[in-house]
């Protein structure tokens, strides 16, 4: 139930938003869930440590990465260009249509509640992530996936016809992570518009709830590979220092 790559590939193409893009679009989709029995560590109360202190420094992050800034006014824009883009799109299955519409009400919400950074790496890789003050509905997205794993969408964008195709799959945790309520994927998408040749888009998408707040990773690039070793670590890492923290 993938839409994310598509539009962030579209956007991409109208203007250079890529890193906007990409932060809009990380809590749109997710995978297969991963739960056992959580580990008090996964359930402790919530740190005392800000929301803006949770997140990892420029020096946690992966090693030769630059840091971007990631102000809210442009994610609050592209989350609404994302919005108005679902509303216009045709879906196959068409079912997905309404589900990629809710999940677009939700991330508008859940961004207004975030700490989020971002930094580019190696080959224009993104690397994303953010830490909400509030838990979400993983199961709501899984079963979401599961109903749309792979996705064809059609729209305009800036006077453009796009056609977009995606395909989603679950994807192992990490070991350090097992025990928590979490999910991770894989996606990978294809998306024309106008006479323009096609793009390709990889990413890795991971989300943990922890001490009542959801971590979440987004590894992405214009590009068909991913070093899915890089992304786990990265993945853990988010997820620790939450563990961690005060």
């Amino acid at each position: 139930m993938a839409d994310t790559d598509m539009i962030t590939t579209m956007i991409t193409r109208r203007n250079a938003g890529l890193v906007v893009a990409v932060v809009a679009g990380t809590m749109l989709v997710a995978g297969c869930s991963g739960k056992d029995d959580a580990a008090d560590r996964w359930n402790s109360p919530a740190p005392t440590t800000s929301r803006e202190q949770l997140v990892l420094t420029a020096a946690e992050f992966p090693s030769g990465t630059t840091k971007m800034d990631m102000p809210q006014d442009k994610l609050q824009s592209a989350v609404g260009d994302i919005s108005a883009i679902q509303q216009n799109a045709t879906f196959t299955p068409a079912e997905c249509g309404s589900t990629q519409q809710d999940l677009g009400a939700a991330t508008k919400e859940l961004l207004g509640q975030s700490s989020i950074v971002a930094a580019t790496g190696k080959s224009s890789t993104m690397f994303v992530e953010f830490v909400s003050g509030r838990t979400g509905n993983l199961q709501r997205i899984t079963d979401g996936n599961r109903r749309c794993g792979e996705v064809q969408m059609t729209s305009t964008v800036n006077g453009q016809p796009v056609t977009a195709t995606e395909h989603v799959e679950s994807r192992s945790l990490p070991q350090e992570l097992k025990g928590a309520n979490a999910i991770a994927y894989r996606s990978s998408s294809t998306a024309t518009a106008g006479a323009g040749g096609p793009m390709t888009t990889a990413a890795y998408m991971g989300y943990a709830e922890v001490r009542g707040m959801t971590v979440a990773v987004r590894v992405a690039a214009l590009q068909d590979s991913l070093d899915q070793a890089a992304f786990e670590q990265f993945f853990v890492a988010a997820v620790q220092k939450v563990v961690n923290a005060t």
